[in-house]
């Protein structure tokens, strides 16, 4: 069998030295406190409970890709230690940093950058899923892709967020519409899938949200015909929310028959700066 390797960044929420041949880059976290920008490794640095804790101090933090220099550094380590190498960084939609990995593979015949889609819990699923399937076949970057192709389309994801303060820091949501949606007390859905985070709904309400999400799951994933395979819910795990999101994780439980087996998580630090420190996300995968 050939001797392969995986590399994921902190998108995926897996550390270093989680999984045998497996090998973790950072992304980026920059603080920037009254015009100082001082710079982290993700999940090496800074974890994401400290993320929060900005964030909930209202200092400025955003996301940056990791150098080439990192990159390469990484490669020139391992490279010969492997028959192929297969990349899987954070989503193309979402960063530019697979960008920055296509042009330093170019040097490495045995390196192979494969878009994901995916974020932490499910990062870590589809890991583990193509770690058992390289145990059973020599695995080529053909094979690595097809899987990916093949999963895409049976699986999405939900983020609801009812405090739209960061995303207007951010620009991802206008100032204007931030003080619509916080005069109206309105939650932003937003999907997540192979097409990257799209908004997609507002709603008032948790239990109209979730009408939102159970209609959009039977259009996109025939979830009302099919069985759910997996499902990992994710909220923040920091205790200084301005919103109680647990209500909702509870509707969610209720309306896809979920128990308190059902993998939790949180979003990871990248997106977390983006999105800020309330929200509650579902992903869900059919059979």
């Amino acid at each position: 069998m050939k001797k392969v390797a995986f590399i994921v960044d902190s998108s995926s929420g897996i550390k270093e030295g989680e999984y045998p041949n497996v090998y973790y880059m950072p992304l980026i976290i920059n603080k920037n406190l009254d015009g100082q920008i001082t710079s982290y490794k993700d999940l090496i640095e800074i974890d994401n409970k400290e993320v929060c804790e900005l964030i909930n101090k209202g200092i400025n933090v955003s996301t940056s890709q990791p150098s080439p220099g990192m990159i390469a550094e990484l490669l020139d380590k391992i490279a010969d230690k492997y028959d192929d190498i297969f990349v899987l960084p954070i989503h193309e939609k979402l960063s530019s940093a697979i960008n920055t990995w296509r042009m330093v593979v170019e040097d490495y015949k045995n390196v192979h950058v494969i878009p994901q889609y995916s974020l932490s819990r499910w990062s870590r699923i589809q890991l583990e899923e193509l770690i058992e399937l390289s145990k059973k076949k020599d695995l080529t970057e053909e094979i690595v892709k097809n899987y990916i192709e093949s999963e895409k389309k049976k699986w999405l994801g939900f983020l609801i967020v009812p405090n739209v303060d960061q995303l207007v820091k951010g620009g991802r949501v206008s100032n204007f519409k931030g003080m619509f949606a916080k005069v109206l007390n309105l939650k932003l859905i937003i999907t997540y899938d192979h097409n990257g985070l799209v908004f997609l709904d507002k709603a008032s309400k948790y239990e109209n949200c979730v009408k939102i999400l159970t209609k959009t799951f039977n259009e996109r994933i025939n979830l009302d015909k099919s069985k759910i395979k997996n499902a990992v819910l994710m909220k923040v795990n920091y205790h200084n929310n301005k919103y109680d999101i647990e209500p909702l994780i509870d509707l969610l439980k209720k309306e896809y028959k979920l128990n308190d087996k059902t993998p939790r998580d949180v979003l990871p630090s990248v997106i977390t700066v983006h999105t800020g420190i309330d929200y509650a996300a579902i992903i869900v995968r059919v059979e």
